[in-house]
């Protein structure tokens, strides 16, 4: 019986340490990140020059009913189309986390 509740607990534990892995990001950090590599293609900040028109800005993506970072995350380290560059996980946290922030 102690056996089985210890395993119960383990994989009740686990989608939480992945979440918070995930949802950890640096909002500010991601920011910077934002502005230097992917205002190429989107609109990173709210008072940015609507020029760039190839891809959602991201306070479209932010505001996304059901906006899930994990989904976001796993959607920047994975190969992109356009994206002539790839995102560390910390980097796609960081991303992930600013715009969350848009989102609000």
């Amino acid at each position: 019986m102690k056996l089985i509740s210890m395993g119960l607990c383990s994989c009740l534990a686990l989608p939480l340490v992945t979440s918070a892995a995930y949802g950890g990001g640096d909002a500010q950090q991601g920011r910077r990140l934002a502005q230097i590599r992917c205002a190429v293609c989107h609109i990173v900040e709210p008072n940015q020059r609507d020029e760039i028109a190839d891809a959602p800005p991201f306070m479209i993506i932010g505001s996304k009913f059901g906006f899930d970072p994990d989904a976001l995350v796993f959607a920047l380290v994975g190969p992109h189309a356009k994206m002539n560059f790839s995102l560390r996980r910390p980097e796609a946290e960081d991303v992930a986390a600013y715009i969350g922030t848009l989102a609000r």
